[in-house]
């Protein structure tokens, strides 16, 4: 019985996550109940991926038929139905009978409604998936989710019940004290966002509140707002900075690199992450465990069911009333100097090589 892993070669957040578990369970292959692991890739990718894991067999769309019906087939990125080697594989999973372990980063059902709701917008895309998610997801032997609220919405609106949560990780970079390094502008406050630009993320309620906290208080100035990452709501967030006057006041960085991510981090006066809904997103996790400074965030979002009694962290309800007062709160200095060590001791809980042992005792039980 072989593992054969789904390996995605497309930028994004979900597929660093496949890639990163599949590096753990590589360095772990000893303690895995399978005779071999086995990588599955949309044949474009095969040679770079032979390079870099020369003692594991690759194999493409055109071997497909090379796969077991005793293998474990493992796709650790979520279901979409388009013609690609990822639903491919999903396909001959099911016609062949394999055991199948999905990972669902976020309910795009939800995403979809949630779109058309704040922007009056229909992603056509996502509508087969959209049909079709409850048969993808009820058919598989085990999803795995980051978070008991997307483990409930499964179990509600999809009737899926063999449901495993594991938490999110990141990597070990951003436990590191190395750093680039930005200089700071005296006099002057700075405050950092950095995720996908969609509507679930809430930033445009981060704006909002920013606006209102200038407005009172008449800094225009004295603080900047630095929003980095791209999504498809970006147009509507820089028509919103410009109908809002504050245009001056907020910075669209675009997409940077981990290292640039991490340096805004280590220099800025707090960081904010307002979603009304989310699952276990990478970058609070990555605020948490490079910032220097106060790390704010919703409480709508799965990382949430993680926190307890000890972990008193900085989680507010994301509305304008309570970004503005944390505006307020990082203005006049008022935040808890110690929440950075408390911070960096949460995000000590999630690095791969302590996650990755969930995946492991997933596929002895499978077995």
């Amino acid at each position: 019985m072989n593992l054969i892993y789904y390996y995605p070669g497309k930028k994004g957040a979900p597929s660093n996550v496949a890639r990163n578990i599949f590096d753990a369970l590589y360095n772990r292959q000893s303690e895995l109940p399978f005779e071999k692991m086995i990588i599955f890739t949309d044949s474009k990718y095969k040679s770079t991926l032979a390079g870099k894991y020369e003692d594991i067999k690759i194999l493409g769309t055109k071997e497909i038929l090379e796969i077991s019906k005793k293998d474990i087939i493992h796709i650790p990125v979520s279901p979409f139905v388009f013609p690609n080697a990822k639903f491919l594989l999903h396909l001959f999973a099911k016609i062949k009978n394999n055991k199948i372990v999905l990972n669902y980063h976020g309910d795009l059902r939800n995403e979809i409604n949630l779109k058309y709701k704040l922007e009056r917008k229909l992603d056509i895309t996502g509508i087969p998936t959209y049909i079709l998610i409850p048969t993808l997801l009820v058919r598989a032997n085990k999803i795995i989710v980051n978070s008991h609220i997307l483990e409930s919405i499964l179990v509600n609106n999809y009737g899926v019940k063999s449901i495993e949560v594991i938490p999110n990780a990141v990597e070990n970079y951003w436990y590191s004290k190395n750093q680039e390094i930005i200089v700071r502008k005296k006099n002057k406050y700075e405050i950092f966002y950095h995720g996908r630009l969609s509507p679930e993320k809430g930033v445009d309620i981060l704006i909002t509140g920013f606006h209102e906290f200038l407005h009172k208080k008449n800094y225009p100035n004295d603080i900047t707002l630095y929003i980095a990452g791209e999504g498809p709501q970006k147009k509507d967030l820089e028509s919103l900075v410009q109908r809002q006057k504050i245009d001056r006041n907020v910075i669209f960085l675009g997409n940077i690199d981990k290292k640039l991510i991490n340096a805004y981090l280590k220099k800025v006066d707090g960081a904010i992450y307002p979603s009304i809904w989310d699952n276990f997103p990478l970058s609070i996790l990555e605020a948490l465990a490079s910032a220097n400074c106060p790390v704010y965030f919703s409480k709508k979002i799965g990382i949430c069911d993680f926190l307890t009694e000890e972990d008193v962290l900085n989680i507010f309800n994301p509305d304008t009333k309570s970004i503005k007062e944390i505006f307020d709160c990082i203005f006049e200095n008022a935040s808890e100097k110690k929440i950075v060590e408390k911070q960096k001791e949460f995000a000590k809980k999630y690095t791969w090589d302590k996650v990755i042992n969930c995946y492991i005792k997933l596929y002895n039980e499978i077995v």
